[in-house]
């Protein structure tokens, strides 16, 4: 028997030629190929930034208030708990208690709600027409709550309440520009692409 065998004798598969393919059929698309957004969509996702930013100042602030008056919200809790049945043992160290748990919640909802908001606008700036629909919502209601606000600003006495009250108006002012750079043609015709892609 004839030990002729050699590896350069094993017949090797044929390789595919990519080269070739690519030529006749394109490259693979292996991922999408991302179109600039136009710069009312960018202009439109930096102010929907300045909301969120706004919305979170108004929660500090409100929490700086309510938490400054602590024991005046308690004692009101508590009076309110008795106008109503007497008979629930309620002291105002245990609504103190209740209100501090009250706040924590508000700030874990307060900081959640901000980071889903952030990522809507992420969504809308790369031509989510569902995202630009959740954001014209939640900018509209923005809007109609800023309203009130308008007329009666000034009103109030305090420092907190003026910060509160140009935090607001400020977020309806840039939540109506945001919509309305969404909103133009060019805009338009980037989330109809985006959305035929």
């Amino acid at each position: 028997m004839s030990n002729n065998w050699h590896p350069e004798n094993e017949s090797q598969p044929p390789q595919p030629d990519w080269a070739r393919w690519e030529a006749e059929h394109g490259p693979p698309p292996l991922e999408s190929v991302k179109r600039p957004a136009p710069v009312d969509i960018e202009t439109a996702r930096h102010l929907w930034w300045g909301v969120a930013l706004l919305g979170m100042i108004n929660l500090v602030v409100t929490l700086f208030v309510v938490y400054g008056d602590k024991s005046v919200f308690a004692q009101q809790l508590v009076d309110d708990v008795k106008a109503q049945d007497a008979s629930i043992p309620l002291s105002v160290e245990s609504a103190e208690g209740y209100l501090t748990a009250a706040l924590v919640v508000m700030v874990l909802i307060g900081v959640g709600f901000g980071a889903l908001f952030l990522f809507w606008v992420n969504k809308m700036r790369i031509g989510r027409m569902w995202a630009r629909m959740l954001l014209t919502m939640i900018g509209t209601v923005t809007v109609v709550l800023t309203v009130p606000q308008l007329f009666g600003f000034g009103s109030n006495d305090g420092a907190q309440a003026i910060v509160l009250g140009v935090a607001g108006i400020l977020q309806g002012v840039l939540a109506a520009g945001a919509i309305y750079l969404m909103h133009r043609k060019e805009s338009n015709e980037y989330f109809l692409a985006s959305r035929k892609s």
